[in-house]
Order: C-alpha cells, then structure tokens, then sequence
C-alpha cells in the first residue's frame, strides 16, 4: 500500500518554490533590463553610425553634382556658342573662332574635374564637328534619350556593363520658347569613379545606392552588392514616398534601417543596413547574458534546494513530533537538534514544552494512580456498608449508623472518576469527612465553614479541602478543654481570583519544609496531602493557582488561589 504523503512536507516545496521565486525574480528583471537597455544602446549607435557613414558618402558625391553643374554651366552660360550649335553653317572665321572657344573650354573641364569627358551630340552634320573636336552627328542617339522639347529638363544614362561602363549627365541644348532641340551636352565620368565612393561603408555593413534617375531606373550601387529586383523596385519607389524638401531622413522597414541623403536637387543617396548583421555583438551578449542567467538560476537552484531542506527540516521534524505526539502521547522520544540560529532555538523551545507536556501527564497519571491505589470495588464496598448499617439500626446504635453513613458518602465521592468538582460538591465531601471524625474525636476540635454563595458553582479540584482538613486535625488538634478551632472561609481577591483557607489554632508545622514541598518540582512520595491539592490544582487551573501557606500568631492557615469565572443567571 502506498504510504501517504504528511501534508506538512509541502512547506519543503513551497519554501523551495518561494526562493526559486525570490531569487529568480530579480535575475530575470537584471537580464530583461540589462537586454532592452542593451538592444537601445545598440540600436542607437546603429542609427547613428549609418547616418554617419552616410552622411560622409554624401560630401563628395555633393561635390560631384557641384561639378557637373559647374561643368554645365560652363557651356550653357555662353549665349553665342549656344547658338553656334543651332547654326550648323557659319563663316570660316566664324567656325574658326567658335573652335578656338570650344576648345578652350574643353581644356578648362579637367580643372573642374580630371576624369569627366564632353561631347555633343547634334541632330544633323555641324562645321565643328571637322575642326577635331567632340561633336558628332547621331540623331538616333539622341531619340534614345527620350528628350522633353518642352522643358529640356536633364536625363541621366547608365550603360548596361556596369563594371566598364560610363555615367553620362545628359544636358538638353535648345529653346524652350521655340520647343526646338539643337543637340545635347553629354559630360561623362567612369562608372567605377561614381560606384568607388560607395565602396567604403561596404565593410562596415551598410550598403548604398546612389538613386540619379527613379523614373527611369536608374541607379549606382555600392560594388560587391547583389542585385535584388524586389529591393531594386523598392529603393526606385522611394522617392515617390519621401519628401524631397528634407536634405536627410531616416526609418526602420522590416529587418533593415534605411538612412536617405538628398544629393541636389536630383539624386537620391541612400544606405540600408540589416540590422542582424550589425546586432550580431548584441545578439552574443545576449547569448552571454542568457548563459549567465541560466548559471545564476542553476546556482540559485541549487542553493535554494540546500537552504530550504536546512530551513525545512527542522520545522518537518517539530510537525512530525506533534504528530507522534498524538499517537504516542507520553512514551514518545524526543531527540535533541545540534543548531546555534533561531531554528534550534525554536525547536528546543518546542521540545521543552513538548517534554514539560509529557511530564505533567505523567504526573496526571501517578496521581490519578495513587487515587486509584485507595479504590475498591464500589458495588461491595457500598453493599457491605449498607448491611453494616441496617445491622447498627437493628441494635439501635445511632452514632455506628451516622458515621457508617458519612463513611458512605465520603467514599461515594471520592471514588468516582472526576476530576475537577464544584466548590458545593467539594464542601459535601468534606462535611462527610468531619462528620466522621466528629464522632471520632469528640469535643477535641470545633470547625466552622464560612464559603459565599457565589463560590458554591465555581471549580476546584476534587479532594482538595479534605487533605487540610486532616491536617489541621492531625497536627493541630488540642487535647485540652475546647479543643482546637478549624476554620474553612471563602473570599474574592480579585475580578477573575477567589481563595478557601482553612485555618486552625494548633501546633505550627516546619514552615521550612513544608514551603520546599511547595516548591520541588520532583514530589515526594510519602508527601500524598499538601503536595498532592498543590500541584494537581496547577496542573488544572495554571501557575497562577496553588496552594500557600501562612504561619500566624496563634497558628497556621493554608490558602487555596483559584480561578474565579462569571457563571451567567
């Protein structure tokens, strides 16, 4: 059969459980805080050292579009070579002069920048075009650039081999009043020249995409980067969605943060970070934190395993005794525990009580058995006495039959097994008792019983009276005229106390001794009387109850301190 579990080896686990708790809490409030605080931290300086980097990617390509303007303007801020392109014919000194002009600004184009290359394009056959300079006649070309008449408004051209390929800035030459078109500008720079600049944030985790033309899309990307047509179609998209009046702006999309620069009034820089690769530090702190979360918890665990069963042990062992305690009653042991804290404290506490419990029931029962050491059987007992006294009546003696009366009663009630009477039953018993020896001792003690009616229900040990009584007859009893005097009186001396004292005018006993009988906590065996109403009315009534002794001037008086309770109407 399966032995069933003490309820109280639950506060073993609950006290565990409590400090897993306790322990626990705090842990993972440390870890979740250090976590956010962290991720903030990172996230951040995330965000700032992308617009850092790539705000200095923007500076030279600022610059670049500084120098393409400048490029452009150049030629465009001469009316009379303007209109030079739309006459294709011309007097030679015309031609001659127009050449000489071109020619010096082509050269003055490597001081703007070394790497840009010019060329026009024309729609028919220019003079210019035989005097050795970068003027050609490709109409087909210039129809590919999907030219506005109507506002000759720039176009940007990337060839489609990107690693030998070129970035034209396509210049539109005419009139916007007439809607005619002369020609277009082309200067032209390195593909590799434009791409190198948004090589250097490459290593840092943060890939750019100069955007020069949405509609048409047109874009430069950082080399090394793959191409991905959702995210090509996505960086395309974005000028239609932000606003071009900001010159920097910057959000979080998915997995990625985007940082966009505006280059001019044209272009578009912007640079995309994954975020799980540059987090990947802080994805180790947390794998760090976790791990030493985990080894707090398993630390915690395990000493919250030991404190517990060193808490919870004694306190099991104190509940198991209680329960023993029930089971067992007296003949339990009780094993000491060898603890200096407030847990041994408490357990030799409970332990003391528990054996001060098992010495007053031991107590209880020597009493109870040197009570029963002066029983016998009731029946015959009572039996006989009634023959003998129907056989006094028969021979007319009245004194035999009185004191075979008093003898009943006495024993009546002094052989039942209660323990605690009333005050009234007490003074029946005790009337028997004198009544008897009354008859036995005439004329040799007088004794006169003064108890209020309010102490007649109240309680009191049974056979505590007697005993007095037959001391004050036995030691104080006076064979001269009168006899001695007994006296029994009843008085408050408190709300929630009452005393009886018996008095008598006798010899005086040895006050010594009989207040060292009062006191010893081993009774003595031969001391049955005093010893005996003293301590069983403790063991009832508590410390404060007892049994006193008095010596005065012409005799002795032994009090009785009871409790006195409120009996209701």
């Amino acid at each position: 059969m399966k032995k069933r579990r003490q309820p109280f080896r639950r506060f073993h686990q609950k006290l565990f459980l409590l400090m897993i708790a306790l322990a626990l809490l705090p842990l993972l409030v440390v870890g979740l805080v250090n976590i956010l605080v962290t991720s903030n931290l990172f996230t951040r300086q995330l965000e700032e050292s992308a617009d850092l980097i790539l705000s200095r990617t923007a500076a030279p390509l600022g610059q670049l579009y500084q120098e393409f303007q400048t490029a452009e303007g150049l030629f465009l801020q001469d009316e009379e070579l303007m209109q030079a392109f739309a006459n294709p014919q011309a007097p030679i000194l015309r031609q001659v002069e127009v050449a000489n002009r071109l020619s010096q600004y082509l050269t003055n184009i490597k001081y703007i920048n070394a790497d840009f290359r010019v060329s026009f394009l024309l729609p028919r056959n220019h003079y210019l075009s035989s005097y050795g300079l970068p003027v050609k006649n490709d109409p087909a070309r210039i129809e590919s650039f999907s030219l506005d008449k109507r506002t000759l408004e720039h176009v940007y051209w990337l060839s489609d081999d990107k690693t030998a390929g070129e970035f034209t800035w396509v210049v539109p030459l005419g009139s916007v009043a007439a809607q005619q078109l002369h020609g277009c500008l082309l200067i032209t720079i390195p593909y590799s020249s434009m791409s190198a600049m948004l090589e250097g944030p490459q290593h840092l985790g943060q890939s750019q995409y100069l955007i020069v033309d949405a509609g048409n899309g047109r874009l430069i990307r950082s080399p090394g980067t793959v191409e991905n047509a959702a995210l090509q179609s996505r960086i395309l998209h974005l000028p239609e969605e932000k606003s071009m009046d900001k010159s920097e702006y910057s959000f979080t999309e998915g997995d990625s943060y985007f940082s966009i620069r505006t280059i001019g009034a044209e272009w578009m820089l912007l640079g995309i970070v994954p975020r799980h690769q540059v987090l990947l530090p802080l994805y180790k702190v947390y794998q760090w934190t976790i791990g030493l979360v985990g080894l707090l918890l398993l630390g915690m665990t395990l000493l919250s395993i030991r404190l517990a069963r060193n808490f919870s042990r004694p306190i099991e062992r104190l509940a198991s005794l209680v329960v023993r305690k029930k089971s067992e009653g007296a003949n339990m042991h009780i094993p000491p525990l060898v603890r200096a804290d407030e847990i041994g404290v408490l357990y030799d506490g409970i332990r003391e009580l528990l054996m001060e419990i098992r010495q007053e029931q031991v107590l209880k029962k020597e009493y109870r058995l040197r009570l029963l050491q002066y029983q016998i059987n009731p029946h015959f007992l009572y039996n006989s006495l009634d023959t003998i006294q129907w056989k006094a009546l028969e021979h007319k003696d009245r004194e035999l039959t009185n004191m075979i009366e008093y003898l009943s009663g006495f024993l009546r009630g002094g052989l039942d097994q209660i323990d605690v009477v009333t005050v009234e039953q007490e003074l029946r018993h005790l009337n028997n008792y004198i009544g008897m020896q009354q008859i036995r001792y005439k004329g040799q003690f007088t004794i006169a019983i003064q108890i209020p009616e309010e102490f007649m229900q109240q309680e009191i040990v049974k056979i505590s009276l007697q005993p007095l009584v037959e001391n004050a007859i036995m030691y104080g009893m006076s064979r001269q005229a009168g006899g001695s005097l007994i006296k029994v009186e009843g008085w408050r001396v408190a709300e929630d106390a009452f005393c009886i004292s018996v008095f008598d005018d006798g010899q005086i006993l040895d006050e010594e001794r009989v207040q060292r009988l009062l006191s010893e906590q081993v009774p003595d065996p031969d001391s049955f009387g005093i010893r005996n109403v003293h301590e069983r009315i403790r063991l009832y009534f508590g410390e404060d109850s007892g049994l006193r002794m008095k010596k005065l001037e012409q005799g002795k008086c032994f009090e009785l301190l009871l409790p006195f309770v409120e009996r209701l109407p």
